[in-house]
C-alpha cells in the first residue's frame, strides 16, 4: 500500500512536473540553439560559393593577364600595341586619307540661278 500512496504524493508530483516543463524548456532552447547554427552555416555556404566564383573569375583573369604579359615581352607583341594605343607606322609605310567625295558642288545651271537671283532679286 505504501507504493501506491507514495505516487499520489503532492510534492513528488509537483517534482515531476516542473521536471518535465524544465525538459520542455531545455529542448526548446536546444532546438533554437540548433536552429541558430543551422541558419549561419547555410549562410557560410551561400557565402563560401560566391567566394569560390569570384576566385574561379580571378584565376581566368590572371590567366588572361598573364597571356598578356607574355604577348607584351615579344617584339610582335609590343609593336601591336603599339599601333593600336599610338596610330603608329612601320618605316616605310604610308598615310592613306580616304576622302569622301563633295556632293554639294554646284553646276552650272544652278550657279547662273544663283547669279540671277542676286542680280534681281524683285523678279523672284
Amino acid at each position: 500500500m505504501r507504493p501506491f500512496l507514495e505516487r499520489k504524493d503532492p510534492v513528488r508530483l509537483l517534482r515531476r512536473r516542473l521536471l518535465i516543463v524544465c525538459l520542455l524548456l531545455l529542448i526548446a532552447v536546444t532546438v533554437r540553439g540548433v536552429w541558430g547554427v543551422y541558419k549561419k552555416e547555410h549562410e557560410s555556404r551561400v557565402l563560401r560559393d560566391e567566394a569560390e566564383i569570384q576566385l574561379a573569375d580571378l584565376r581566368a583573369r590572371e590567366a588572361s593577364l598573364r597571356g598578356d604579359i607574355s604577348k607584351l615581352k615579344s617584339d610582335r607583341g609590343m609593336e601591336e600595341v603599339l599601333r593600336e594605343e599610338y596610330e603608329l607606322a612601320k618605316h616605310g609605310e604610308g598615310l592613306i586619307v580616304i576622302v569622301e567625295p563633295n556632293a554639294s558642288l554646284p553646276d552650272e545651271k544652278s550657279r547662273t540661278m544663283e547669279w540671277l537671283h542676286r542680280a534681281l532679286p524683285w523678279w523672284y
